[in-house]
């Protein structure tokens, strides 16, 4: 636990990992001469801002961005650009304003003649929502190569990634070998912050189900395999909607493995249209469409997360107070906005909040029926926050 001590107050502070993790909440109380408070909740996710035994608001982040019921990735396991068809599938994503993920096999992109689809990738993909994950130096089967010969192409993918721009930080193993330790200690060392594998068994698919906060193995994540061929699980869009109802359902993260989209000759093809159809389906959900790194990073961060409160002003019932909103993680990987919900005490009867600095370009807020809704990185800054009724 920690105590953060001022002139002014004293601030307690429980530290409760927030992802899947067993470990208790707070059970100490802050001492009786103590002004002012902030608790936090069991799962860290919560925090309650206490002047003397009056709740002044709460913070709590949601499970999922902007309180999504849910959180669907879509990675499509093809090399971008090497095939024009390719292209379908994505184009049909950021036509309707989803996320979804491409294979890097970085060695795919060496040649002279392929070099400029990086500039591409970077300028076509990335800007609209579709990343790129890492996929190996070459394509192959990572368990068969042990760790030393894993960890090199698992390295020089990451590297190259680095130096393209391209911003690695998930990845997912091709033909999902990648299921022996060593291969995911290899991976995890390469800079890696999380790995998909697939899984043939439905009970598998749903990551975080209710109040399950942190995968069972961030370097062997399930999905659900695609395709009706090849290994495909998953032929149709009339197969697949009853998963993503059931993701819903659960308030659960789901991966979908993708191959060939459109390219009938392709491995584990899939329609187009059927994918166009899942398309849809998520469009007019309740679920996240989320990049596979970003909903890693989204999860790692909430399940980090420390609010403080480092200073208040007011001699009565304070109006201003100047908080951090921490992580602890590396920032330069770790930037994804969590969303937090601001509940106020109505008898307080706040109109609006005023932050310094800015929250992208923004410092007055309105503050409708007590509740405001933020999404913010926590990067250890401090942020002053000024309530006006």
């Amino acid at each position: 636990m920690h105590w953060k001590n001022s002139v002014l107050m004293t601030v307690l502070m429980g530290l409760v990992a927030s992802g899947c993790s067993t470990k208790p909440g707070p059970t100490q109380s802050a001492s009786t001469t103590t002004r002012f408070k902030i608790y936090s909740d069991e799962d860290q996710s919560s925090y309650v801002v206490r002047h003397l035994e009056e709740t002044i608001f709460t913070i709590k982040a949601t499970k999922w961005h902007d309180g999504a019921r849910g959180a669907i990735s879509l990675t499509y396991d093809a090399p971008w650009g090497v095939d024009p068809r390719f292209k379908q599938a994505t184009n049909a994503a950021i036509k309707r304003n989803l996320c979804m993920d491409m294979e890097m096999v970085t060695s795919k992109y060496l040649s002279t003649s392929r070099r400029p689809l990086i500039d591409r990738i970077r300028r076509e993909l990335l800007p609209n929502g579709v990343h790129v994950f890492g996929h190996g130096h070459t394509h192959v089967r990572h368990d068969e190569l042990g760790f030393d010969a894993a960890y090199e192409s698992f390295k020089t993918d990451f590297g190259l990634m680095v130096e393209w721009g391209l911003k690695p930080r998930a990845y997912a193993y091709p033909h999902s070998s990648g299921k022996h330790i060593s291969t995911q200690l290899a991976n995890k060392q390469a800079g890696f912050i999380a790995a998909r594998g697939g899984t043939n068994n439905p009970d598998e698919y749903y990551i975080c189900p209710d109040d399950v906060r942190e995968p069972d193995n961030w370097y062997f994540l399930p999905s659900v395999v695609m395709g009706i061929k090849d290994g495909g699980d998953i032929p149709s869009h009339q197969m697949l909607a009853p998963i993503l109802a059931r993701a819903e359902t659960l308030d659960a993260w789901i991966i979908l493995m993708y191959h060939s989209i459109g390219v009938p000759e392709g491995w584990a093809y899939y329609p187009l249209e059927e994918f166009e159809r899942n398309l849809d389906y998520i469009a007019d959900s309740s679920l996240w469409s989320g990049n596979l790194d970003d909903v890693a990073a989204y999860i790692q961060e909430r399940n980090s997360l420390d609010i403080n409160v480092v200073g208040f002003f007011g001699s009565a019932l304070p109006k201003e107070f100047e908080m951090t909103i921490s992580d602890h993680l590396d920032n330069a990987i770790y930037d994804q906005p969590l969303t937090f919900d601001l509940t106020f005490n109505p008898e307080i009867e706040v109109q609006k909040v005023y932050i310094d600095p800015s929250i992208n370009g923004q410092s007055s807020f309105r503050v409708t029926d007590d509740q405001l809704r933020l999404h913010m990185v926590p990067d250890e800054k401090r942020y002053t926050l000024a309530l006006e009724d």
